[in-house]
């Protein structure tokens, strides 16, 4: 990957790299930053419900922070014209943090939801803290090691396909595990007609639309990501890379609002947002 950094400060001028980069920084510094630690404080308040049920919520909130002062950093170092190499290994470091700490804390969040709706008793066997910490723990671990060989131990064509790769399995198992969830919800329950059966439609049609915004936007975050890069492998070129680069980052900084928004807008902090 160093030679990415040796062609970045000899081969042409990445002035509109930088211009666009620093825009989509600044507004992620803007919007995502303080969304996050709202839903961080709500969390950890009590006031969204028990902290071990939004536990992934929790993680993925804390990621997204993360991700918002790296980009402070990030923003800084070019607009001071620090060195360009170690800028380029920072952006690498940077970019691996946002690209691969969201899908996970969101595939985990998917898979939580499958197994309470689809498979509620085995659900309710996992259901303790312990289970959650642990996949907590091995989720940031798995982040590390990723972060840690994407940026110092794989070459650039490898980690190409590799990240190919990684965002096709975080598509299927997000499509899989959220179709089968509407599917299950868009059936009647067993206790329907005895209960409120307008109150249990009514709860049913607000986790159909969650869910199913949730899907949209994650699913086709990952999708984005890999059509952009097949041009990069069949044509490598630096000017071609930095502007996938530019543009994968912003689909990636806009899908990183829905998250945090559609949290707010289920704990009833945003009235502006009906779904």
């Amino acid at each position: 990957m160093s030679s990415l950094g040796a062609n970045l400060t000899s081969a042409l001028d990445p002035t509109f790299f930088i211009d666009g980069m620093t825009g989509l920084l600044a507004s992620n510094m803007l919007v995502g930053l303080p969304a996050n630690i709202y839903v961080v404080w709500l969390i950890l308040s009590g006031t969204s419900g028990p902290v071990v049920s939004e536990l992934f919520a929790l993680n993925l909130a804390i990621s997204e922070i993360l991700f918002c002062c790296l980009s402070f950093y990030v923003m800084l170092h070019f607009l001071l014209k620090m060195s360009m190499a170690v800028g380029v290994v920072v952006l690498q470091v940077f970019l691996e943090i946002g690209f691969i700490s969201r899908p996970v804390f969101q595939t985990c969040i998917c898979l939580e939801r499958y197994l309470a709706v689809v498979h509620p008793i085995l659900f309710i066997r996992f259901k303790p803290l312990r289970y959650r910490l642990v996949s907590c723990v091995f989720d940031w671990l798995l982040i590390l090691l990723n972060v840690i060989f994407r940026a110092f131990v794989l070459s650039f064509d490898i980690s190409v396909y590799f990240f190919i790769a990684k965002s096709l399995l975080f598509f299927f198992v997000l499509l899989y595990c959220g179709i089968s969830v509407l599917l299950v919800l868009k059936q009647p329950g067993p206790g329907d007609k005895v209960r409120n059966s307008e109150n249990s439609n009514s709860m049913k049609r607000k986790a159909f639309k969650v869910i199913a915004v949730t899907l949209v936007f994650t699913s086709m975050t990952q999708l984005l990501q890999v059509t952009m890069l097949g041009p990069t492998i069949l044509q490598p070129s630096l000017k071609l890379l930095l502007q996938v680069t530019l543009f994968s980052l912003a689909v990636n900084i806009l899908s990183s609002f829905v998250t945090p928004l559609l949290f707010l807008q289920r704990a009833k902090k945003l009235v502006c947002i009906q779904i």
